[in-house]
Protein backbone atom coordinates (compact mmCIF):
# COMPACT_ATOMS: atom_id res chain seq x y z
CA UNK A 1 0.00 0.00 0.00
CA UNK A 2 1.39 3.42 -0.99
CA UNK A 3 2.65 5.85 2.24
CA UNK A 4 3.12 9.38 1.77
CA UNK A 5 5.20 11.01 3.91
CA UNK A 6 4.78 15.22 4.50
CA UNK A 7 5.42 18.01 6.21
CA UNK A 8 2.11 19.30 7.82
CA UNK A 9 0.13 22.10 5.99
CA UNK A 10 -2.68 23.27 7.58
CA UNK A 11 -6.16 23.46 6.12
CA UNK A 12 -8.46 21.29 4.03
CA UNK A 13 -7.60 18.11 2.73
CA UNK A 14 -8.75 15.94 0.12
CA UNK A 15 -8.60 12.42 0.51
CA UNK A 16 -8.84 11.21 -2.68
CA UNK A 17 -5.17 10.73 -3.20
CA UNK A 18 -2.45 8.53 -1.20
CA UNK A 19 -4.42 6.07 0.24
CA UNK A 20 -2.54 6.35 3.04
CA UNK A 21 -0.63 9.56 4.44
CA UNK A 22 1.80 10.55 7.17
CA UNK A 23 2.04 14.19 8.63
CA UNK A 24 4.71 15.33 11.05
CA UNK A 25 4.46 18.37 13.39
CA UNK A 26 7.14 18.20 16.05
CA UNK A 27 7.32 15.05 17.75
CA UNK A 28 4.31 13.88 16.74
CA UNK A 29 3.33 11.72 13.59
CA UNK A 30 0.01 11.73 11.96
CA UNK A 31 -1.83 9.24 9.68
CA UNK A 32 -4.71 9.68 7.56
CA UNK A 33 -5.66 6.12 6.50
CA UNK A 34 -8.80 6.30 3.32
CA UNK A 35 -10.90 3.49 3.28
CA UNK A 36 -14.35 3.12 1.48
CA UNK A 37 -16.76 6.08 2.55
CA UNK A 38 -14.53 6.64 5.38
CA UNK A 39 -11.11 7.79 7.24
CA UNK A 40 -9.13 6.15 9.84
CA UNK A 41 -6.47 8.80 12.28
CA UNK A 42 -3.88 7.58 14.19
CA UNK A 43 -1.05 9.18 16.02
CA UNK A 44 2.05 8.38 17.31
CA UNK A 45 4.50 10.30 19.58
CA UNK A 46 7.89 10.27 18.15
CA UNK A 47 11.19 9.73 19.85
CA UNK A 48 13.94 12.58 19.89
CA UNK A 49 16.12 10.64 17.11
CA UNK A 50 12.84 9.72 14.98
CA UNK A 51 11.49 13.56 15.57
CA UNK A 52 15.16 14.63 13.76
CA UNK A 53 15.52 11.91 11.19
CA UNK A 54 11.92 11.01 10.34
CA UNK A 55 10.65 7.65 9.49
CA UNK A 56 10.90 5.34 6.86
CA UNK A 57 7.38 5.70 4.83
CA UNK A 58 7.04 1.53 5.45
CA UNK A 59 8.18 1.93 8.71
CA UNK A 60 5.78 -0.46 11.48
CA UNK A 61 3.74 1.99 13.53
CA UNK A 62 2.42 0.88 16.95
CA UNK A 63 -0.13 3.89 16.94
CA UNK A 64 -1.31 5.10 20.39
CA UNK A 65 -4.30 6.77 19.61
CA UNK A 66 -6.73 6.73 16.73
CA UNK A 67 -9.83 7.59 15.14
CA UNK A 68 -12.19 6.64 12.83
CA UNK A 69 -14.88 8.47 10.52
CA UNK A 70 -17.71 7.62 7.85
CA UNK A 71 -18.64 9.37 5.03
CA UNK A 72 -15.57 11.93 5.49
CA UNK A 73 -14.74 13.31 1.68
CA UNK A 74 -12.35 15.69 3.40
CA UNK A 75 -11.04 16.49 6.58
CA UNK A 76 -9.49 20.46 7.70
CA UNK A 77 -6.04 19.57 9.53
CA UNK A 78 -6.26 23.10 12.05
CA UNK A 79 -4.05 24.18 14.51
CA UNK A 80 -4.96 24.22 18.56
CA UNK A 81 -3.62 24.81 22.14
CA UNK A 82 -3.63 22.68 24.48
CA UNK A 83 -6.70 21.73 25.83
CA UNK A 84 -5.80 22.78 29.84
CA UNK A 85 -4.19 26.06 30.92
CA UNK A 86 -0.39 26.11 30.71
CA UNK A 87 2.16 27.09 33.77
CA UNK A 88 5.07 28.63 32.51
CA UNK A 89 8.24 28.61 35.31
CA UNK A 90 10.12 32.27 35.09
CA UNK A 91 13.83 31.35 35.55
CA UNK A 92 15.33 33.32 36.31
CA UNK A 93 12.44 35.79 38.05
CA UNK A 94 11.94 38.98 37.00
CA UNK A 95 10.01 42.04 38.51
CA UNK A 96 7.53 44.56 37.70
CA UNK A 97 7.53 48.06 39.46
CA UNK A 98 4.22 49.74 40.45
CA UNK A 99 2.51 51.34 37.92
CA UNK A 100 5.10 49.61 34.99
CA UNK A 101 4.16 46.86 32.61
CA UNK A 102 6.08 44.64 30.78
CA UNK A 103 5.37 41.99 27.13
CA UNK A 104 6.00 38.72 27.63
CA UNK A 105 6.14 35.41 24.88
CA UNK A 106 5.35 32.07 26.17
CA UNK A 107 6.32 29.34 23.39
CA UNK A 108 3.48 26.70 23.83
CA UNK A 109 3.25 22.71 21.85
CA UNK A 110 0.43 22.71 18.97
CA UNK A 111 -2.32 20.13 18.96
CA UNK A 112 -3.53 19.38 15.75
CA UNK A 113 -7.05 19.32 15.52
CA UNK A 114 -8.77 17.37 12.80
CA UNK A 115 -12.33 18.05 11.71
CA UNK A 116 -14.70 17.35 9.15
CA UNK A 117 -13.91 19.70 6.09
CA UNK A 118 -17.48 21.18 5.35
CA UNK A 119 -18.64 20.52 9.35
CA UNK A 120 -16.09 23.02 11.37
CA UNK A 121 -17.87 22.44 14.65
CA UNK A 122 -17.51 18.51 14.16
CA UNK A 123 -13.75 17.69 16.35
CA UNK A 124 -12.55 14.02 14.82
CA UNK A 125 -9.61 13.52 16.81
CA UNK A 126 -7.18 16.44 18.67
CA UNK A 127 -3.41 15.30 19.06
CA UNK A 128 -1.10 17.19 21.20
CA UNK A 129 2.49 17.58 19.10
CA UNK A 130 4.34 17.60 22.98
CA UNK A 131 3.70 15.56 25.92
CA UNK A 132 3.55 17.61 28.69
CA UNK A 133 3.19 17.36 32.67
CA UNK A 134 0.33 18.28 34.76
CA UNK A 135 0.87 20.07 37.56
CA UNK A 136 -1.49 22.16 40.09
CA UNK A 137 -1.35 25.99 40.24
CA UNK A 138 -3.20 28.08 43.20
CA UNK A 139 -4.66 27.56 46.15
CA UNK A 140 -5.93 23.62 47.17
CA UNK A 141 -9.33 24.51 46.81
CA UNK A 142 -9.73 26.61 43.80
CA UNK A 143 -6.42 25.08 42.10
CA UNK A 144 -6.30 24.87 38.11
CA UNK A 145 -4.91 21.23 36.50
CA UNK A 146 -2.53 22.63 33.82
CA UNK A 147 -0.05 21.83 31.71
CA UNK A 148 3.95 22.83 32.49
CA UNK A 149 6.09 24.19 29.93
CA UNK A 150 9.39 23.25 29.52
CA UNK A 151 10.61 26.92 28.70
CA UNK A 152 10.25 30.30 30.68
CA UNK A 153 8.38 32.94 28.86
CA UNK A 154 10.89 35.06 26.73
CA UNK A 155 10.77 38.72 27.20
CA UNK A 156 11.41 39.43 23.67
CA UNK A 157 9.41 38.03 20.25
CA UNK A 158 10.70 34.51 20.04
CA UNK A 159 12.79 34.65 16.69
CA UNK A 160 13.42 30.61 16.34
CA UNK A 161 9.90 29.72 16.74
CA UNK A 162 9.25 25.81 15.52
CA UNK A 163 6.73 25.22 13.21
CA UNK A 164 5.00 22.81 15.70
CA UNK A 165 5.01 25.83 18.41
CA UNK A 166 2.18 28.59 18.68
CA UNK A 167 3.92 31.86 20.33
CA UNK A 168 1.75 33.89 22.91
CA UNK A 169 1.88 37.03 24.05
CA UNK A 170 1.08 38.38 27.55
CA UNK A 171 1.10 41.90 28.77
CA UNK A 172 1.39 42.10 32.50
CA UNK A 173 0.32 45.51 34.13
CA UNK A 174 1.14 46.04 37.74
CA UNK A 175 -1.49 48.18 38.92
CA UNK A 176 -0.82 47.61 42.82
CA UNK A 177 1.81 49.46 45.00
CA UNK A 178 3.79 46.84 45.35
CA UNK A 179 6.39 45.10 43.15
CA UNK A 180 5.59 41.91 41.00
CA UNK A 181 8.12 39.73 41.40
CA UNK A 182 7.24 36.93 38.69
CA UNK A 183 8.67 33.44 39.01
CA UNK A 184 5.76 31.30 36.80
CA UNK A 185 2.81 32.75 34.93
CA UNK A 186 -0.14 30.79 34.47
CA UNK A 187 -1.57 31.36 30.97
CA UNK A 188 -5.65 30.38 30.16
CA UNK A 189 -5.50 29.45 26.83
CA UNK A 190 -8.75 28.18 26.00
CA UNK A 191 -9.89 31.70 25.57
CA UNK A 192 -7.27 32.28 22.55
CA UNK A 193 -7.84 32.03 19.01
CA UNK A 194 -4.65 30.71 17.01
CA UNK A 195 -3.44 32.57 14.10
CA UNK A 196 -0.90 32.42 11.14
CA UNK A 197 1.09 34.79 10.05
CA UNK A 198 3.37 33.40 7.35
CA UNK A 199 4.67 29.89 8.62
CA UNK A 200 4.36 31.61 12.19
CA UNK A 201 1.51 30.58 14.79
CA UNK A 202 0.23 33.10 17.10
CA UNK A 203 -2.07 33.14 19.78
CA UNK A 204 -3.99 36.22 20.24
CA UNK A 205 -2.91 38.70 22.88
CA UNK A 206 -3.79 38.34 27.05
CA UNK A 207 -3.73 41.52 28.78
CA UNK A 208 -3.06 40.68 33.13
CA UNK A 209 -3.22 43.64 35.72
CA UNK A 210 -2.17 42.55 38.41
CA UNK A 211 -3.87 44.08 41.53
CA UNK A 212 -1.48 43.11 44.37
CA UNK A 213 -2.03 41.36 47.85
CA UNK A 214 -4.90 37.92 48.33
CA UNK A 215 -6.50 39.68 45.36
CA UNK A 216 -6.80 37.72 41.81
CA UNK A 217 -5.41 39.63 38.83
CA UNK A 218 -7.72 40.88 36.20
CA UNK A 219 -7.63 38.99 32.71
CA UNK A 220 -8.39 40.14 29.14
CA UNK A 221 -8.31 37.69 26.38
CA UNK A 222 -8.70 40.09 23.52
CA UNK A 223 -10.11 39.34 20.17
CA UNK A 224 -7.93 39.01 16.64
CA UNK A 225 -4.32 39.22 15.95
CA UNK A 226 -2.07 40.49 18.33
CA UNK A 227 -0.15 43.46 17.26
CA UNK A 228 3.01 42.09 16.32
CA UNK A 229 1.34 39.93 13.72
CA UNK A 230 -1.89 42.61 12.48
CA UNK A 231 -2.47 41.03 9.35
CA UNK A 232 -2.07 37.27 10.39
CA UNK A 233 -5.31 34.69 9.48
CA UNK A 234 -7.70 32.70 12.40
CA UNK A 235 -7.08 29.17 11.96
CA UNK A 236 -8.75 28.07 14.73
CA UNK A 237 -10.88 29.87 17.68
CA UNK A 238 -10.97 29.85 21.28
CA UNK A 239 -12.44 26.91 22.71
CA UNK A 240 -14.45 28.73 25.40
CA UNK A 241 -16.14 31.59 25.42
CA UNK A 242 -15.74 33.92 28.33
CA UNK A 243 -16.71 37.53 29.99
CA UNK A 244 -14.82 40.35 28.57
CA UNK A 245 -12.76 40.21 31.67
CA UNK A 246 -12.40 37.89 34.40
CA UNK A 247 -10.33 37.09 37.56
CA UNK A 248 -8.02 34.61 38.12
CA UNK A 249 -4.89 33.38 39.54
CA UNK A 250 -1.53 34.18 37.45
CA UNK A 251 1.33 34.70 39.14
CA UNK A 252 0.74 31.99 42.15
CA UNK A 253 2.94 29.30 43.30
CA UNK A 254 2.00 25.67 42.55
CA UNK A 255 2.44 22.09 43.72
CA UNK A 256 2.85 19.33 41.16
CA UNK A 257 -0.18 16.90 40.12
CA UNK A 258 0.35 13.29 41.73
CA UNK A 259 -2.95 12.25 41.58
CA UNK A 260 -2.91 11.54 37.82
CA UNK A 261 -1.15 10.57 34.90
CA UNK A 262 2.05 12.97 34.02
Amino acid sequence: MFVQNETIDWGVRSLGAASRSRLKCGHLLVEFSRGNDEVCLASKTLSDEEAVTGLEADTPVSWTSWAVCTGARGVKVLPGLPDLPVLAPQVPAFEVAPGAETRVYLRIPVSVLVKLADRDEDLLAEFPSELLPKVWFGEADKALQCYRLNSSASREIIRDLDSAEIQAPVLIRNESRETLTVTQICLRVGLLGVYRSGSSLWASETLVCYQGGVSPSRITAKSGPPAEAPEAKLMAAPRETAPETLVGRTFRSFRRWTLGVF
